[in-house]
């Protein structure tokens, strides 16, 4: 059942795909609100509190419909497995910015691009001035976290024993980690940074090494475990280094250059400095993010399928 939930959500995501302004999306962004509204008073208990009342009573509903169907309705739960991974998975979420920058810049629109960027990634970034190179590094960063939260996290949530009310548990939390990381009181931010990151630790390191099996190896594993420091975020670091090494591309800002002392005490060791992996991002590498990530759908899938044979088979 589940491989085919996953399967039949894929398809229907891409003939009517859910938007911004879908119900689903503006019913948990109201939820988010009230719940911050209503227990957000600073205090660490609260923020505890605020968690436990956003997670907890949708996934308790979404799992307990699950589990009456299973036992009443086989097929009504295959469809409510179907509705909620088509829910929130997102796919054509980021796929489409990321499409209409593609055609920008292959119509050498980089003004059109530039625009692109920034209304997909918001005012936290200055793209007035950035050059074809900077705006492809800067896309491809933004697709590689995003096909991650939306879709292997997705699949990842899934997989577990709670099943949908796991996609719902792994969505709203890091919609709680996003909207909530300005506008709240600072313990409650922390809370649900600090909750995100729980939640995604192990998702993380396997849409990692997804990647990695789909993409350059061995340049995956080498900037995986050397260029994390370009990014403040470990997450985030894991998820670009092994993509930026899978597509062969440099991604983040340039490696520091090591001073006289480190370059010396590394000659003494018998070691060579961290290099940067890849060549300089062009509008070619959009292309080439597309097919890493499809392959690594296609990989998720494979597994889902070699997995339900085998219960099947049992």
């Amino acid at each position: 059942m589940t491989f085919f939930s996953v399967l039949f959500a894929l398809i229907a995501e891409q003939y009517a795909p859910v938007g911004k302004d879908h119900w689903t999306r503006r019913l948990a962004q109201w939820w988010l609100k009230t719940i911050a509204n209503f227990s957000d008073t600073g205090e660490p208990g609260t923020s505890r509190l605020a968690l436990f009342l956003l997670l907890v009573p949708p996934v308790l509903f979404v799992f307990i419909v699950h589990i009456i169907f299973i036992f009443t309705q086989p097929i009504l739960a295959f469809v409510w497995n179907v509705l909620i991974v088509y829910w929130f998975l997102g796919f054509r979420q980021f796929s489409h910015p990321f499409t209409a920058i593609q055609e920008c810049l292959a119509d050498r629109d980089l003004d059109g691009a530039r625009k692109e960027l920034s209304l997909w990634v918001g005012p936290g970034l200055s793209t007035d001035t950035m050059s074809e190179t900077e705006v492809v590094r800067h896309t491809l960063e933004r697709a590689i976290v995003a096909s991650h939260s939306n879709v292997f996290g997705v699949f990842f949530w899934f997989l577990l024993p709670l099943g949908p009310a796991g996609v719902v548990f792994y969505r709203l939390t890091l919609m709680a980690a996003d909207q909530w990381s300005s506008g709240v009181s600072l313990s409650l931010s922390e809370s649900a940074q600090r909750l995100r990151y729980w939640v995604d630790w192990l998702p993380t390191r396997l849409t990692a090494i997804g990647f990695a099996i789909v993409g350059n190896f061995e340049a995956a594993a080498y900037a995986w475990r050397f260029h994390q420091k370009k990014w403040a975020n470990e997450s985030e670091a894991v998820l670009l280094g092994a993509g930026g090494g899978a597509l062969g591309v440099r991604l983040g800002e340039p490696l520091p250059e090591p001073d006289s002392r480190e370059a010396l005490r590394l000659a003494e060791l018998g070691e060579s400095a961290v290099e940067e992996v890849g060549v300089e991002p062009h509008r070619g590498h959009l292309s080439a993010a597309v097919s890493l990530v499809w392959r690594a759908v296609v990989l998720w899938m494979i597994l889902l399928a070699m997995l339900t044979i085998a219960v099947l088979i049992g």
